[in-house]
C-alpha cells in the first residue's frame, strides 16, 4: 500500500490572540513556543499539564524523558521525542519493536514499552504524551462518539444516543519493517478467530484517551493502539468484536521476528467513520 499522497499544511494558529486551548490534557498558549521554523512562526506556546516550556518532565516508571521541543529535520519534517511528524501530509512516524508474533489474545497493536507488552504486537520507546502533541498540532480531532457503547448498559447507550456525540478522526495506521520498501496496513498483523482470517482492514478511531487529576492516562499506562475496547488508550476500533477480547489474535504470517525494528505510520484515513 502507497503512504498517503500530500495535503495542505495545516494551520496551527489559535483563533484568538491569547486564547487557551486544552486539548485532552495539553494546553497551547500564545507568545511561548518551543518550535522552530514554520511552526515557531505560527506563535503558539506550549505548557504541558502545568509543565513550563523545554523543562524535561516524566512519569514514574518512564525511560524516555517528555522535553516538548521540536526540531525541523526537513522541509515539512519534524521531530519531538522519538516520534517524527510531516506538517504536510499528517503522517506521524513512531519507531516501533515486533513484541509478539503468535498466540492470543491480543489487545493492542501498540504499546509503550512499559505498557501491557504481554498482549500487544509492537512496543515503542515513544512517549504517548509527545504522540499526543504532534495528533493535536496537525489538528486530529479526538473523540468517542459511540465507539465504547457496546460496553454500556442498554438505558445508558439510549441516552447517549440523544446527546450525538462524535468519533474522533478515522486513522490509517501502516506498518514499514526495517529493509521493507513498501509499508502495509497493521491490520493484516491480527487474526480474526471468528473466520481464520487476518482482520479486515479498516481505520482505528482517535479516542484521545482520557486525563485524571491532570496526568494524560495512556502516558500513565503506556496504551497507545487497541484492539480490545480500552478508554484509556489514544486508538480504538469501532469494529465488529472490537468488545471481545478472546476474538483476536497475532498472525504469525505479517509479522516479522520478535526484536526486528520498523516505522509505525498514523495517517488520515480513507475510512469513512
Amino acid at each position: 500500500m502507497k503512504i498517503l499522497a500530500q495535503t495542505s499544511i495545516p494551520s496551527l494558529k489559535p483563533s484568538k490572540s491569547d486564547r487557551l486551548l486544552d486539548w485532552t490534557g495539553i494546553i497551547f498558549h500564545q507568545n511561548q513556543f518551543c518550535f522552530p521554523g514554520p511552526l515557531a512562526a505560527a506563535g503558539l506556546a506550549l505548557v504541558i499539564l502545568g509543565w513550563p516550556c523545554g523543562k524535561p518532565s516524566s512519569f514514574a516508571g518512564e525511560k524516555e524523558k517528555i522535553v516538548p521541543a521540536v526540531k525541523k529535520i526537513g522541509a515539512t519534517r519534524y521531530r519531538l521525542g522519538a516520534v517524527e511528524f510531516d506538517a504536510r501530509t499528517r503522517q506521524i512516524f513512531i519507531p516501533v519493536v515486533v513484541n509478539k508474533r503468535e498466540g492470543g489474545p491480543m489487545e493492542y497493536i501498540l504499546v509503550h514499552e512499559t505498557g501491557k507488552v504481554h498482549e500487544s504486537i509492537f512496543a515503542t520507546k515513544a512517549s504517548p504524551l509527545n504522540i499526543q502533541i504532534i495528533l493535536k498540532l496537525l489538528k486530529y480531532h479526538s473523540g468517542e462518539g459511540d465507539v465504547f457503547d457496546s460496553l454500556l448498559p442498554e438505558s445508558e447507550r439510549n441516552r447517549k444516543k440523544e446527546k450525538s456525540e462524535v468519533r474522533g478522526d478515522s486513522t490509517e495506521v501502516l506498518i514499514l519493517m526495517e529493509g521493507e520498501t513498501e509499508p502495509h496496513v497493521v491490520s493484516e498483523t491480527i487474526l480474526d478467530a471468528e473466520t481464520s482470517k487476518p482482520m479486515t482492514e479498516e481505520g482505528w478511531i482517535y479516542t484521545g484517551s482520557e486525563v485524571d487529576k491532570g496526568h494524560f492516562m495512556a502516558q500513565i499506562e503506556g496504551s497507545i493502539i487497541a484492539v480490545y475496547l480500552d478508554k484509556l488508550a489514544m486508538f480504538n476500533m469501532a469494529r465488529e468484536g472490537a468488545d471481545n477480547d478472546e476474538r483476536w489474535g497475532a498472525n504469525p504470517d505479517s509479522i516479522s521476528e520478535i526484536g526486528k525494528r520498523g516505522t509505525l505510520i498514523l495517517q488520515p484515513s480513507n475510512h469513512a467513520k
